[in-house]
Formats: C-alpha cells, structure tokens, sequence
C-alpha cells in the first residue's frame, strides 16, 4: 500500500506550500482516482482567483477534497489494511480535514 505513504507525503508537502503530485494517479481503479483527484485539488490550489471569486473558488475546492476523503474512508473500509497502513491513512484523514479548515473563507 505504497500510495497511502505517497498521499500522506503529498499531504504534508501540500501544507508546506510545496506542489505535490502522486505517481499513483495512473492506477486503475478507486486508488487511481483518488489519485487524479489529490492532483486536481493541488493543481487548482495554485491558480490564484480573483477576490470576487474567492468564495467560489473556496467552495470548489472544498468538495474536491471532499471527495478525496469520502474515497479515503471507502478505501479503508473495503481495502485490507495492516495496522502501519490504518495508522498512516488516519495521518492522512488528519492532513485533509486540516487542509478543510484552511479553506473556509474568511
């Protein structure tokens, strides 16, 4: 389950202001889309908007990561996880609702 580690390092480089990009966004599948979608949501927090599109564009960019979490917790619910991989996707979990708080307007 290398792509939990990947995602959990994608996370922790998003928060430090870094472009992260996963390599698993290529596999098939629910692990692939997740994939395409943390790289969707790190591409759209780079475009800067305009103020009058602030909301807007917070409001997207919260259900991007919503989705992402919703596939996470989908993932560990269907998905045999040994216990370093449970405790490692709960970091994530952790990393995307910190991200969420982030993203409220105002």
């Amino acid at each position: 389950m290398g792509w939990i580690v990947e995602l959990r390092q994608a996370f922790n480089e998003l928060e430090a202001g870094g472009r992260p990009r996963v390599r698993f966004s290529a596999s098939p599948g629910t692990v692939g889309e997740l994939g395409r979608g943390f790289n969707a949501l790190a591409d759209a927090l780079e475009k800067p908007a305009a103020a009058p599109d602030a909301r807007e564009r917070f409001h997207r960019l919260r259900n991007q990561l919503a989705g992402i979490l919703a596939a996470l917790h989908v993932l560990g619910e269907t998905t045999e996880l040994s216990p370093e991989e449970r405790a490692t996707l709960a970091q994530v979990l952790e990393e995307g609702k910190k991200l969420e708080a982030r993203l409220r307007p105002g």
